[in-house]
């Protein structure tokens, strides 16, 4: 469960500070101070994401039962002994979450379009003006391959709350992103944190001899600051200030919802409660393995309880002949359908309160069509909140881009860029192939009607190959009529 202190910090009164003074080192080790709770929660959710053990819950539990001693100091100390049984069993639920929705939102690649239609060659310089810009958005996108760019982002996203990109030149020339932890990044903004007033990246850095200290860099509207030094005494290398050749701050945010929350949080109790559960159901399936032998006025030595633990069997000698004795095992009797129906319930409320379908559910598995999207709403609706902020976001890509290309003396319109997400749903062709054909029959434009088809990402280049395709058919009746006047 996040704190308060684990909350993105508000950063007005420091946006007001730079706005009338300019960065300075004070400020900016403020800026970073105030982010630790953020970074140590956002970092710790990442951890649980690539399993680390000190970021799990269930790898640093405890056993029930410990045996206590005395240390070297004379102090008593508790261990756990080898023959406790302590299982320690992570069941992933917060990595499916994760993936899932990465794969659903962004496991097919976006289409970034330029328009070219007759509105826009006449605003735009014509044609030549068109293909030009459109050429410089095309290899932008497989230059960085931002199908990539927005797997890494939306996988960040849905972790941590948040993700960062950083828009660069290369050596090149060329214009180049990439995809920056939120745990090392820090956007200042005022209404969206895709739409960033200033951006700082620090990490910590160790040098070939092993001394660890931070770097930061501070983005403006025009230039990089550069820092150095530990954390909370940075220094600034007033020397190494440079240009970034933007015309506003290179370093975005991408929220994954106004909350800054990630898909699994909600259900991080609940999903520790199922690694609770199953790992003590796993103990007593061990104990079960291991029954405790119960002797009745029965004296065991122990060479006599380790030659039964390696035989099985025993032969002993009643202590009084006169008495009954008895070699039983005493054992737990556990019910099953509690502990499952405890499982099952637990595992349906992390699916439902994360909004992830199951889908190892039977009635999911058997569902089509029109039930299938009904059971995928919950994710939808997940997936449309965060595509709102990645729009907004490739909105203030296109302003960044049309910035450094209006420096090359290329003509481009970010208002003219547009991107469109497709869900990596299944795909119905044969129903969609019969919506399509309804809706030509009911009087709709073939433009309308093909824009139903779930896999067309560019309408203009369909309708541009239907056209091709007409043009390239022979005029069967003219060669036969041509055929028949050379006869005669």
């Amino acid at each position: 469960m996040r704190t308060e202190r684990e909350e993105y910090p508000n950063y007005t009164a420091e946006i007001e500070e730079i706005e009338k003074h300019g960065i300075t080192e004070r400020l900016l080790n403020r800026i970073i101070m105030r982010h630790e709770g953020n970074r140590m929660h956002t970092k710790e959710m990442y951890g649980r994401y690539k399993t680390y053990e000190a970021d799990v819950p269930i790898f640093s539990r405890q056993p029930r039962f410990k045996e206590e001693t005395i240390d070297s100091e004379g102090r008593n100390a508790t261990y756990e002994s080898e023959q406790t049984i302590n299982n320690k069993i992570n069941n992933d639920f917060f990595s499916e979450i994760i993936d899932m929705k990465v794969g659903y939102f962004a496991g097919k690649p976006a289409s970034y379009n330029y328009a070219d239609d007759y509105q826009s060659i006449e605003e735009n310089g014509g044609e030549e003006a068109i293909e030009e810009a459109e050429k410089c958005l095309n290899e932008f996108v497989k230059r960085n391959n931002l199908f990539n760019i927005d797997l890494e982002t939306t996988k960040y996203a849905s972790i941590c709350g948040y993700a960062a990109r950083l828009f660069y030149i290369n050596k090149e020339g060329k214009e180049r992103v990439t995809v920056l932890p939120p745990f090392e990044t820090i956007i200042l903004y005022k209404t969206e944190m895709s739409e960033p007033c200033y951006g700082i990246h620090y990490y910590e850095f160790r040098d070939i001899d092993d001394n660890v200290s931070m770097r930061a860099e501070f983005y403006d509207e025009t230039y990089i600051y550069f820092f150095e030094g530990t954390k909370g005494s940075l220094i600034e290398k007033k020397e190494k200030k440079q240009r970034h050749l933007f015309d506003k701050c290179p370093l975005q945010g991408i929220a994954n919802n106004q909350e800054l929350m990630g898909d699994a949080e909600k259900v991080l109790q609940l999903i520790d409660d199922y690694d609770s559960s199953y790992s003590d159901n796993s103990n007593d399936i061990d104990q079960f393995a291991n029954a405790y032998m119960v002797f009745k006025n029965v004296r065991i030595n122990e060479e006599t309880m380790k030659m039964a633990n390696k035989t099985g069997a025993i032969g002993i000698e009643p202590d009084d002949p006169n008495t009954p004795y008895d070699v039983s095992y005493l054992t737990k009797n556990i019910d099953s359908s509690f502990v499952k129906g405890h499982l099952d319930r637990a595992e349906d409320n992390i699916y439902r309160f994360s909004k992830t379908p199951n889908l190892n559910d039977p009635e999911f598995t058997a569902a089509s069509g029109i039930a299938l999207k009904i059971k995928l709403i919950g994710l939808e609706t997940k997936c449309g909140m965060f595509e709102a902020k990645q729009i907004s976001a490739a909105t203030y890509m296109f302003q960044l881009l049309a910035s450094s290309f209006r420096k090359k003396k290329i003509p481009f319109n970010e208002l003219q860029c547009s991107v469109t997400y497709k869900r990596n749903f299944p795909l119905d062709f044969l129903g969609e192939a019969q919506a399509v054909q309804s809706l030509i029959a009911a009087g709709l434009p073939r433009q309308i009607a093909f824009r139903a088809l779930s896999f067309v990402d560019d309408i203009s280049y369909i309708m541009r190959l239907i056209e091709e395709e007409k043009d390239d058919i022979e005029d069967l009746g003219e060669e036969e009529g041509e055929e028949d006047e050379n006869a005669g």
